[in-house]
């Protein structure tokens, strides 16, 4: 069934980076009621990528009861979340949001070694704490979800622990909230937390997706494929650092202790062990 004027994309995986989203993601599309965007991410509500309704809405199978757009960048920048969100909301004034939350130490290291292998970042963890917005952005977790909550409404935004997902009381919020009629054939297996990401960076990996070396990498097991990556990701990090300096312990205490105070009124669940992390950096 294609789309219609009546039909809207009603389910939003809108963050937090490194927290779980891709496994909690595809988890989700495995349910035989939810549809999960053909491209993980189309990031359509900040104009980045697919820009066109029609587009959009093209990425959907629309047989299903559910449509999954499971895009971070959504809440990567917390100067854009209320714009977004405010845009979500003009398009479905009735959509369900899903936010996975980290904590925000780990997250944030997690964050900078997939920065710094794609060849976004190459400075040290201390340096880009001050110069690249983002990694502090994606761990304010209160900021970010309570426009959300403000807009659709607590009882329209789902809050999950990325440490507590492949659990059993996980699955029972998912199908509550999302009000299914069945429950998932399989568990999460959460897997993206992992610091070591494989992903190739920019410049290599428009190498690496040409069509030739497509083709000569389909001629060698996905094992050896994988530890060639793996070896190269290792030589790259080799002297990757992630201690923190006085100062950059300073910012994060000034920023994130605050927010894990307020978080803590919004979640059903503690994150005062988050908070003591911070607290003796």
């Amino acid at each position: 069934m294609e789309s219609s004027s009546t039909n809207k994309v009603d389910l939003f995986l809108v963050g937090s980076r490194k927290s779980g989203t891709t496994s909690l993601a595809n988890f989700l599309g495995e349910h035989n009621e939810i549809s999960l965007c053909n491209i993980k991410e189309p990031n359509h509500f900040n104009n980045t990528s697919v820009k066109s309704i029609d587009n959009y809405h093209s990425l959907f199978d629309w047989n299903k009861n559910i449509q999954l757009d499971a895009s971070t960048s959504y809440t990567s920048n917390l100067n854009n979340t209320k714009n977004i969100c405010e845009a979500i909301y003009a398009y479905n004034p009735k959509a369900k949001v899903v936010y996975t939350i980290r904590e925000p130490l780990e997250r944030i290291r997690s964050h900078y070694r997939m920065s710094y292998e794609r060849g976004d970042l190459n400075t040290s963890l201390n340096e880009a704490l001050q110069s690249h917005k983002l990694l502090l952005d994606c761990s304010r977790y209160y900021s970010q979800i309570n426009v959300f909550i403000h807009t659709f409404g607590k009882e329209n935004v789902l809050i999950l622990k990325s440490e507590e997902l492949n659990t059993c009381e996980t699955e029972k919020s998912i199908i509550y909230f999302l009000n299914l009629g069945q429950p998932f054939e399989k568990q999460i297996g959460v897997d993206n937390t992992a610091d070591t990401d494989y992903r190739m960076p920019k410049s290599i990996d428009r190498v690496l997706t040409n069509k030739l070396y497509t083709i000569i990498k389909s001629m060698f097991p996905k094992c050896i494929v994988t530890f060639v990556k793996s070896n190269y990701y290792k030589a790259k990090n080799k002297n990757l650092s992630m201690k923190l300096n006085l100062e950059s312990k300073e910012i994060l205490k000034k920023e994130l202790i605050p927010e894990m105070h307020k978080l803590q009124t919004i979640v059903d669940f503690d994150v005062s062990n988050w908070t003591e992390k911070l607290n003796i950096l």
